[in-house]
């Protein structure tokens, strides 16, 4: 992950919905282990833009490019293949199971005994274990998911995420449920992904503090276009509610 040119282009993307414009001409491009944050007030775009990256929506117009190839993404699953994952396929915790068993909930491993497979138990839970350490982020395995915290949901949603081993990882508004605690926890364990494994982020979030601390770059849409691009530390919180603002 992080090569030298681009992870991702987008050149020219639109997308109607009728005579509705959500889109139009959208284009920028996104260094590889770099985090955007993608801000805007409500219909500014952010959420269709995610949609058409992540396979949900077809755009009208316009080309994706990853790691300088052409692509289009027939759906999420063919966006998961070509190496672009959005949080919120991850989401779907059962309460009553434990956290071993939701983080490999529906890719269950097994183990050989004669002609039989059994779930491989301990192997999953071991994997847990050292997957959630690696990150930096200690919890207990056995613990039922209704027990946890939202902010501890959203770490094992999003660790399930980058464990399918995605190049470019999106979240849309994925905080908003969280406490002030819980955003710090969610942005410290963030920053210790993308420094461990270097891998592209695309954050869609409200919370524009937040936003500052995370991103190494802001893009800000207002009604379907791309008012302002550059680096985070280049803008302050006031000049991006001005580029908001009508």
């Amino acid at each position: 992950m992080g090569g030298s040119g681009p992870m991702l282009e987008v050149k020219n993307i639109s997308k109607n919905f009728g005579t509705v414009s959500a889109l139009r001409s959208m284009s920028f491009d996104l260094e590889g282990g770099k985090i955007l944050g993608l801000v805007g007030d409500n219909g500014a775009g952010k959420s269709t833009l995610l949609k058409i990256l992540s396979g949900d929506l077809q755009p009208s117009g316009g080309k994706i490019y990853l790691e300088g190839k052409g692509t289009r993404f027939k759906s999420p699953a063919d966006a998961m293949k070509k190496g672009i994952a959005i949080a919120y396929q991850f989401l779907q915790l059962v309460d009553i199971a434990k956290v071993w068993e939701n983080f490999f909930m529906g890719r269950e491993l097994t183990k050989r005994i004669g002609p039989l497979a059994f779930l491989d138990v301990e192997k999953m839970k071991h994997l847990t274990a050292e997957t959630m350490a690696k990150y930096g982020h200690t919890l207990d395995i056995e613990q039922e998911v209704r027990e946890l915290s939202g902010e501890q949901r959203q770490i094992i949603a999003v660790t399930r995420a980058i464990e399918a081993n995605p190049e470019i990882l999106l979240l849309d508004e994925s905080f908003t449920l969280l406490s002030l605690e819980g955003r710090k926890e969610i942005v410290n364990f963030l920053r210790k992904v993308n420094k461990k494994i270097g891998i592209t982020m695309i954050i869609v979030s409200h919370d524009l503090d937040l936003i500052k601390k995370l991103s190494h770059y802001i893009m800000v849409l207002r009604g379907g276009e791309k008012i302002f691009f550059g680096h985070t530390d280049k803008i302050s919180i006031d000049e991006i509610v001005k580029y908001m603002l009508p």
